[in-house]
């Protein structure tokens, strides 16, 4: 069987249907998610809890420090050895996330070729490490000055991934990638009342602790659901308002998310907006590619 790949915004409904597609094809779960790499970055993240994993085995979750970086060329090399494990014992592979850009990188053989404006949303939230990570991994030499210079680094990065076409190649064209879709608006409903169920689990405790341990020069507080309580964190503002912000930044998040999807070739778009409709019309595709 092919690699299955869910794509789609937060919130809409790839984790469910990555459990049940598992149980059914007898595989195994790639997370591809840049927060969720992360530990102790639990409710912000959403990141499914072992007793939510249904028995089924998941890769590149919870392993990273929060002061640890991590880039794209990182999932790449993690996600390419995860693949080759769970191969090997006969599984088949599901790979769910939302982190367009590392999903591009594995797909795509490293090469994100010239950076468009819905590409550049996702390569623009890297950090300076990260950014000077995919610059050293392809051998190309920082001037004096430019280590801390963003502007370059981004220019640096973009030059460094065009060229890993050639030296990186990741040959897994073998598979089918689906792009989660629904109704703006219910998921923007949805995506509200998730952020309130993320602040009653306890999300303010949780970012507190990453910031009393880790300081605020990590990568979590560059990402949405961290970033936004950083002032409050500090004293600056009112809960209230950080809340709010979360909400937007979700939103508007996902409706990157959304403009992302056009980046993949052959993506098969699925409608999310019922579970079981969306599940069928997955299970209908794999079926007939697998009696091909």
């Amino acid at each position: 069987m092919k690699i299955i790949i869910l794509y789609g915004p937060t919130g809409i409904g790839k984790t469910a249907t990555s459990l049940r597609l598992a149980k059914q094809f007898d595989a195994e779960i790639i997370s591809c998610d840049s927060m969720q790499i992360y530990k102790y970055l639990d409710i912000g993240s959403a990141k499914i809890m072992p007793n939510d994993m249904m028995g089924i085995k998941h890769h590149l979750i919870d392993f990273v420090m929060p002061n640890q970086s991590f880039s794209v060329y990182d999932f790449v090399t993690h996600c390419k050895q995860a693949i080759g494990e769970i191969k090997s014992r006969g599984k088949n592979v599901i790979i769910v996330g939302g982190t367009g850009l590392y999903i591009k990188a594995l797909v795509e053989n490293y090469n994100l070729g010239e950076i468009d404006s819905s590409s550049r949303e996702e390569f623009n939230s890297l950090s300076n490490d990260e950014l000077r990570k995919i610059i050293e991994d392809a051998n190309i030499s920082l001037k004096n000055g430019d280590a801390h210079n963003r502007t370059r680094l981004l220019r640096y990065a973009q030059l460094a991934i065009n060229k890993s076409k050639v030296t990186k190649q990741l040959n897994y064209e073998d598979y089918t990638i689906f792009g989660f879709v629904c109704d703006r608006q219910k998921l923007y409903d949805k995506i509200n009342k998730r952020v309130d169920e993320m602040i009653d689990k306890g999300l303010v405790k949780e970012a507190e602790f990453i910031y009393k341990s880790y300081g605020e020069n990590v990568q979590c507080f560059k990402a949405i659901g961290y970033k936004e309580l950083l002032p409050y964190l500090k004293g600056e503002t009112e809960i209230v308002s950080c809340i709010e912000l979360i909400k937007q930044h979700s939103r508007n998040y996902a409706k990157r998310q959304f403009t992302f999807m056009n980046q993949f070739k052959n993506i098969i778009k699925v409608n999310a907006d019922d579970f079981d409709t969306c599940y069928k019309q997955i299970t209908k595709v794999l079926e007939e590619e697998n009696n091909e």
